[in-house]
Parts: structure tokens; C-alpha cells; sequence
């Protein structure tokens, strides 16, 4: 497990766009958090800032014992070894297997080129590859093209990669946003029951309001790059979920803090 700290973060681009502004919240070891906003509110920007692929206008994050704001490009690649992410696009490599691609979440052990061919990887490695597509009840499909897999089935190929990664944090980018409701349930049971099970810190970004509710711990509510709403899920009321995405309604803090 990973503690997250995240203290007046602002990301201000040179054409004057802010897509986020004095952003703060600590995220403890163990804790699921769902990000909700509208488009453009700031998610993404959040996730890529926390892993260093977006720089910091200002303020501070820290992923365990390490500062990002002052990360050398080393320090950086070795916290990226420790940060799992699942992707909406799942980001595999279609021309290869399914076992192929989780291999691929090795390859930051790796100090060669043994990874990329799944023959001459590590016998070890192998085993656990086999034995991550297992927990995602995908091992009949190993030596299989991911490109002749539906949706629902390469979201858990990415997740089994993220498995064989063993992180201590993960970042989750709108999982099932490209899922029918059924896969996209499935795929939020599988990866629930996996961060709970590995105890994992997750920080999660959805649209699917009902979703956040049945998984998340915490919502963090973002509108217009800031933190509006930061509260318990079970406490949160439909009346704030709806005015994080009713871009008429003006801000008004009070009623929406926790």
C-alpha cells in the first residue's frame, strides 16, 4: 500500500487555461476514492500530475516517501513501477496475446529485452502471468489475440497486467466508460474485489453516478479544476452528485463542502 498526498495543487497551462486550482486531499493506504466531474473539470489532468506525466504549476504531491514536484526522471521511473494504472482505452498491444500483454507488466523489473518475448522470459514471471489471467478468469484465453477480445474481456487483460505490475497505488482513468452496463459492472466487481484483497490505494475516475456510490469510499467532487466536494460516499446526496455536472448552477461552497 501507497499513501497519496496531494496540497494546493495547481496545473495552469501558457494559454491561460487552469485545469486545476489549489486542489488538496490525502488519500490513505487502503482507501478507495471515485473522482466525479464533468468533462474538462480536471480528473485526467489529476492522475497524470500524481504519476509526473504533467508538470506542477504549484504546490505538492506526495506517493509514499517520494515528492513528485522534486522526482528526478529516475526517481520518477522507479515510483512508476509501484503506480498500477487501468486505462478506459486499456492500452494493450493488439497484435499480441493476452498472456503477452500481462507479461508486458514485468517489464519494469526487467533490466533487458527478455520481457518483450514471451518465450525467453523468466520461468517465474511466466507463472505469475498465467496466474494473474487466472484471477481474472481469463487463463483459456491466453496464447489469443487481445484484438479478438470483446471490450469487457481486455479491460480484465488490463487489469491482470496491472496485477503482474504489484502496485501499491492505482490509478483507474474511466474504466468502463467504452462497456455496455453489464461489462462495466463486472469489470468494477472484478477490480473492487482485487483492490480489496491487495489492500491497494485507488484513485478512481467515473461518470457513472451510481457506480461511485456502491464503490467508492470517498467522492472527491471536481468543477472547474477544484475540489468542491469531499465527502463519505454513503453521505453524499443526489442534489450534489447532480450539481457537479449542472454547468448553470453557480458555486456555492457552503452547501456542498463536507
Amino acid at each position: 500500500m501507497l499513501s497519496l498526498a496531494v496540497h494546493q495543487l495547481s496545473k495552469h497551462y501558457l494559454n491561460g487555461t487552469a485545469a486545476l486550482t489549489d486542489v488538496s486531499f490525502v488519500a490513505q493506504p487502503g482507501e478507495g476514492i471515485v473522482l466525479l466531474g464533468a468533462n474538462g473539470s480536471g480528473k485526467s489532468t489529476l492522475l497524470r500530475c500524481i504519476v509526473g506525466l504533467e508538470s506542477l504549476s504549484s504546490g505538492s504531491i506526495q506517493v509514499g516517501n517520494a515528492a513528485i514536484e522534486t522526482a528526478t526522471q529516475s526517481q520518477l521511473r522507479s515510483l512508476r513501477r509501484q503506480v498500477g494504472m487501468v486505462f478506459q482505452k486499456f492500452n494493450l498491444v493488439n497484435s499480441l496475446s493476452a498472456f503477452h500483454n500481462v507479461l508486458q507488466g514485468a517489464l519494469g523489473r526487467s533490466k533487458g529485452p527478455r520481457y518483450w518475448f514471451s518465450a525467453t522470459a523468466p520461468k517465474l514471471e511466466r507463472e505469475r502471468a498465467m496466474h494473474c489471467l487466472e484471477r481474472v478468469k481469463l487463463a483459456h484465453i491466453a496464447q489469443q489475440r487481445v484484438d479478438t477480445l470483446s471490450g469487457g474481456q481486455q479491460q480484465r487483460v488490463a487489469i491482470a497486467r496491472m496485477l503482474m505490475q504489484d502496485p501499491g497505488l492505482l490509478l483507474v482513468d474511466e474504466p468502463v466508460a467504452s462497456l455496455d452496463p453489464k461489462a462495466g459492472r463486472e469489470v468494477m466487481d472484478l477490480l473492487w474485489e482485487i483492490v480489496r484483497e491487495r489492500q491497494l490505494t485507488v484513485v478512481c475516475t467515473l461518470h457513472q453516478l451510481d457506480l461511485a456510490r456502491d464503490y467508492a469510499d470517498r467522492i472527491i467532487g471536481l468543477r472547474q479544476g477544484q475540489v468542491h466536494i469531499d465527502i463519505p460516499a454513503q453521505q453524499i446526496t443526489n442534489h450534489q452528485l447532480n450539481w457537479l455536472y449542472e454547468a448553470s448552477q453557480p458555486i456555492q461552497d457552503a452547501q456542498l463542502l463536507a
